[in-house]
């Protein structure tokens, strides 16, 4: 499936592979624009702790990811490459962004591979992120680096 405007490389990760501190500057999905930065920190796929200056917004992402067991292992990962998308408060067009990325935790059996059966799905939009991923052979290689894709 798809939706629009097209622009987002996007897959489901193994449930227990993400792991570092994410900081979360633009938008939550379901919460809106955020105006002070949302940390995550993930130890094997799981949101572990929460931290931020906006106590609203804390409460709420708590809440979204105590819905069940799966609410906090992560579901997607995504790159923005639509160099036309705009930071815009309709999160299906923000999270297409050229350089940004989002990390959505919860339900993804809607996606090729996806095995988390939770009943909820939040994403999270990252901007001028640097992403390191993980080869077969274990090597650390920087993909992105300040939302500017490494060649």
């Amino acid at each position: 499936w798809m939706n629009l405007p097209t622009g987002e490389v996007i897959v489901a990760p193994v449930e227990n592979s993400l792991k570092g501190k994410l900081v979360c500057d633009l938008a939550i999905g379901g919460i809106g624009t955020v105006k002070k930065p949302v940390e995550l920190n993930v130890e094997d796929g799981e949101v572990t702790a929460i931290a931020t200056d906006d106590g609203d917004v804390k409460q709420r992402v708590e809440k979204a990811l105590e819905v069940d067991e799966w609410a906090r292992i992560v579901g997607e990962f995504a790159f923005g490459i639509n160099r036309r998308a705009r930071l815009v408060e309709e999160f299906l067009e923000a999270e297409k962004v050229l350089g940004t990325t989002h990390v959505a935790f919860g339900n993804n059996l809607d996606m090729t591979g996806g095995k988390n059966p939770s009943s909820n799905h939040t994403d999270f939009l990252f901007s001028k992120p640097t992403v390191k991923v993980t080869n077969k052979t274990g090597e650390a290689i920087v993909v992105l680096k300040d939302g500017e894709f490494i060649s």
